[in-house]
């Protein structure tokens, strides 16, 4: 059994049966058979899994297409399949990229992800592991969290409040006991069964040996936690703690990346997804989405606080119908400088720098979009940001729509450093 392989988003996985020695890329995987035949389950089988895969014939031989999302997936078999973006041939330049832009992407447990030196040369599962192995250890360093919680008793002695209606219906044979309601200080809460639970399911998963090491360690800590009997009423309450002005929300502040990893481990996150899951395990995110991030973050960094707005929606297409404005118009982002704004808008999408002709695979509709986005919010300079190939390394000449309206179309190297990147982009915006 292949124990892991690596792909690109949109390479075509063939079964190495039909292809006899023949060596396989990033963008197009020869693979075993069994590996291929749990692949093709999955596309086939799995709901909403159309999103990642789509499994075709063609010319009599059976194939199976990537879409565009990133990350993890496992197979029934345990067979682990990297997705990485389709930004360079070599597997560690792509996987670092997508763990710096990964980084970025907002509502993600990755916000406080650091590589580690080799990160870049290990399997995705194992860095996700890692690094929820790392933010537990810094918890359990600190010391494990007590918390109060009720609990429900038959008591020889009054302890808390006595609960009539209940010893009624308990203790109507037992006049030595009380039913009462009183809170105890336990390890035994929902934020630590959660994360022994995610430490069990990393055992189960199996990595390499210092993992498996650090995970027994880890166990150890936790010896007098329980499992969760329930992931989902866990979570709810965990999500009650956090979003809770209390003392219990401040106790367990410390807790916020480990049980941000945990709950993306446990749930088999698929941001985007329309159930947000594939039936077998996942960490799968859209590139549209991480692009967007990763872009706006560093142009956040760049210019001063309140220049940069992500998501803007103040505008529409339509002023006024029947009383009031229609068709919100959502720029991904715009930048408000004294006497002039600019609208941004990242596409994920390889484009041919070089194909005059055919207008270089941009969408009609996107120029559209923006040229609405223009007349809505006073903007005369637009941006198209565009990821950059080895036919789109310089931005386009410029595009016209009128004598004051310029549309600007910029490659972006999500390869090289944030902050030399986006240096780079702002002297095309200025």
């Amino acid at each position: 059994m292949q124990r892991s392989i690596a792909v690109s988003e949109f390479a075509l996985i063939r079964n190495a049966r039909d292809f006899p020695d023949t060596v396989g890329s990033l963008s197009e995987a020869y693979v075993l058979d069994e590996t291929f035949q749990q692949l093709k389950q999955v596309a086939t089988q799995t709901a909403d899994v159309d999103a990642i895969l789509t499994f075709f014939v063609q010319k009599g031989r059976e194939a199976i297409r990537v879409k565009n999302y990133v990350g993890l997936l496992e197979l029934p078999n345990g067979t682990q399949v990297d997705i990485l973006p389709k930004v360079a041939d070599q597997p560690a330049v792509a996987r670092t990229a997508l763990l710096n832009m990964l980084r970025h992407l907002r509502h993600s447990p990755f916000r406080t992800f650091v590589a580690h030196t080799g990160a870049t040369s290990l399997p995705l599962w194992d860095v996700f592991s890692n690094a929820f192995l790392e933010a537990l250890s810094q918890l359990v360093s600190q010391g494990v969290q007590r918390a109060y919680v009720p609990v429900e008793g038959n008591e020889r002695f009054w302890k808390g409040k006595f609960q009539v209606a209940r010893h009624l219906r308990d203790n109507a044979h037992h006049a030595e006991r009380l039913a009462v309601l009183y809170d105890t200080l336990t390890v035994d809460h929902a934020p630590n069964r959660v994360l022994k639970t995610t430490l069990l399911f990393l055992q189960r998963h199996g990595t390499g040996m210092d993992n498996q090491r650090r995970q027994q360690q880890l166990l150890w800590a936790l010896d007098d936690v329980p499992t969760s009997e329930s992931i989902a009423d866990d979570l709810r309450q965990i999500r009650a703690i956090t979003t809770a002005r209390s003392t219990s929300h401040r106790q367990f502040a410390r807790y916020k990346p480990a049980l941000q990893w945990a709950e993306a481990l446990l749930q088999s996150q698929a941001f985007g997804l329309k159930t947000g899951r594939t039936g077998n395990f996942s960490l799968l995110f859209p590139m549209q989405r991480v692009f967007e991030d990763y872009v706006a973050h560093g142009l956040r960094q760049y210019y001063s606080p309140g220049q940069v707005l992500v998501q803007e929606s103040s505008a529409h297409l339509v002023d006024e119908h029947i009383g009031s404005p229609r068709f919100r118009l959502q720029p991904d982002i715009l930048i408000r400088q004294p006497g002039r704004t600019l609208v941004l808008d990242t596409k994920w999408k390889r484009i041919d720098g070089a194909d005059r002709v055919g207008n270089y695979g941009i969408e009609q509709a996107d120029l559209y979009q923006l040229y609405a986005y223009g007349k809505k919010y006073e903007a005369d300079q637009l941006f198209l940001i565009y990821p950059a190939n080895d036919t789109f390394s310089r931005p386009l000449d410029v595009f016209g729509y009128d004598e004051s309206t310029h549309l600007h179309v910029i490659p972006f190297d999500v390869t090289r450093p944030l902050h030399e990147e986006i240096a780079r982009l702002s002297g095309f915006l200025s």
